[in-house]
C-alpha cells in the first residue's frame, strides 16, 4: 500500500530521525514505512498520524482523479506554511497539469487574493528548473516550500521573487522540484442584497 507519510513528514519539517524519535523507533524503520518496504498496519498508521497531527486516512495514498489537497498556504515573503490536514484546502477539478500540486493564499499578496488556490504542474530536475525561469512557480526543497517568480537557479538553489512589493528574495536551498503555475481558482464574495 502506498502512503503519504513522507509528504506529511516533510510538510511538518521533520527528518526521518525526527519522526522516528516521536514514534519511539528508528530512522530505518521510518524509511521502510515511507517506501512501502514494510507493511503499514493500522496500528502504525494511527501512531504516525498522531505524531504528524493528521488523520490516519490522510496517510493513505488513494488515487482519486482530479482531487488535490493543498501543500500549504502562501504567507508573506514567498513562504508556503504547512497547515493542519483538516484546514488544508481541497480542490476537485480538471487541471491542465500532468502532476498537479496546490497551495492556498492566506491573504492578499501582490496579484493573488486571500482564498485563491494556485495549481502548479510539478517537475523534478535541473532542466525543469531552468525551463521555469521567469515564471510564477511553487518550488520545493528538502525542508521547505516557497512561491514566487523563479528568477535564478544556481548550484541546486532556487531564488524566488515573492509576490508582494518590497519583499526580499526567497531562497530555496537544495531545490528538488518546481511546479510552474498552470491554473488559478478564485472565489468571489457573494452579492449583498
Amino acid at each position: 500500500m502506498k502512503t503519504r507519510i513522507r509528504h506529511f513528514r516533510k510538510l511538518k519539517g521533520l527528518t526521518q530521525s525526527g519522526l522516528a524519535l516521536r514514534l519511539g523507533t528508528t530512522a530505518a524503520t521510518v524509511s521502510r514505512l515511507e517506501t512501502a518496504d514494510m507493511t503499514v498496519s493500522t496500528d502504525w498508521l494511527e501512531r504516525i498520524a498522531e505524531a504528524l497531527d493528521v488523520t490516519p486516512g490522510d496517510l493513505i495514498d488513494v488515487a482519486l482523479p482530479n482531487r488535490l489537497v493543498a501543500l500549504g498556504e502562501l504567507v508573506a515573503g514567498g513562504t508556503v506554511a504547512a497547515l493542519p490536514s483538516e484546514a488544508a484546502p481541497v480542490l476537485t477539478v480538471e487541471t491542465p497539469a500532468d502532476n498537479p500540486v496546490l497551495i492556498g493564499v492566506a491573504r492578499d499578496l501582490g496579484p493573488w487574493r486571500a482564498g485563491d488556490l494556485l495549481v502548479g504542474d510539478r517537475h523534478d530536475g535541473e532542466s525543469a528548473m531552468r525551463a521555469a525561469l521567469g515564471r510564477d512557480a511553487i518550488l520545493g526543497g528538502r525542508s521547505e516550500i516557497g512561491f514566487g517568480r523563479l528568477i535564478a537557479f544556481e548550484k541546486g538553489d532556487g531564488l524566488l521573487a515573492p509576490p508582494e512589493t518590497g519583499a526580499h528574495g526567497k531562497r530555496i536551498s537544495a531545490a528538488l522540484w518546481v511546479a510552474p503555475l498552470v491554473m488559478l481558482v478564485r472565489r468571489f464574495p457573494p452579492l449583498n442584497r
